[in-house]
Order: structure tokens, then sequence, then C-alpha cells
């Protein structure tokens, strides 16, 4: 079992400890981001074993494809989330849409689900096991 770090408020470092512990994915993405870091998160995401399926059959236009629908997806419901769903964007719609309403990691996982759809993929979420007494 993992010990849970008691935090100390007095800490000169407590903000900084503090906000590791509510972000925390509990993968090693937490305290290093080289290659080859394990794929040890949650299975579902990209810390995990869907992290880990390579890239393949996409070019870099479909990967630029999938950034821009991404932003788009990202920013909520309306106009430009519209035409990302139906497949009517532009590139240049991602100027119309406000990047600080915009949450990075929602773009992240959007990026990544919109690859999975250009593979064939999606969803490529293993399956889950569960024990039952």
């Amino acid at each position: 079992m993992n010990d849970i770090e008691i935090l100390d408020p007095n800490d000169p470092d407590f903000k900084e400890k503090l906000g590791l512990a509510l972000w925390s994915t509990g993968s090693s993405s937490d305290y290093r981001n080289d290659r080859e870091r394990p794929y040890n998160g949650q299975s579902w995401t990209v810390e995990g074993v869907r992290g880990s399926t390579e890239v393949k059959g996409v070019t870099f236009r479909d990967i630029h494809d999938c950034f821009i629908k991404a932003f788009l997806l990202s920013s909520g419901e309306g106009k430009y989330y519209d035409r990302a769903e139906n497949g009517t964007w532009r590139p240049q719609d991602i100027y119309e849409i406000d990047l600080n309403d915009i949450d990075p990691i929602a773009v992240s996982q959007n990026l990544g689900i919109e690859i999975e759809k250009m593979m064939g993929i999606y969803p490529n979420v293993p399956q889950i096991e569960f024990n039952q007494p």
C-alpha cells in the first residue's frame, strides 16, 4: 500500500506540495517526463495502457487536423464545437475562439481521442476487470 504523505501547512513548500497532491495522477508522470517512464497510471488514460498505443496510419496533416479539432471541441458547445462535430470546421476557426477559456488538459485529451478516431481504434479503452467477492 502507498504511504500517504501528511502535509505540514507550515512547510515553506506547502503550496507546491499541496498542488502536486491535488493534481496527482498517481503515475510516474507526476515526477518525470522522459520517454522511458512506465505507463503505470489508470489504464484508460494516456498515463496507462491506453497511452502506450503506438500511433500508426496517420499523416502529419491528420495530426494537424486533430490538433485544430481538439481546440474547437474544447471550446465548449457552440458554433465552433458544432463545426468540429459535423466536419464543417476550417483551420481559421481556431482564431475565432477565446483561448483564455480553453482548458489545456481538455485539448490534450481531445487530441488523443481525435488521433484514435483517425487511426480507427476509438475508443481505445482497455476492458476494466472487476474482482467480485
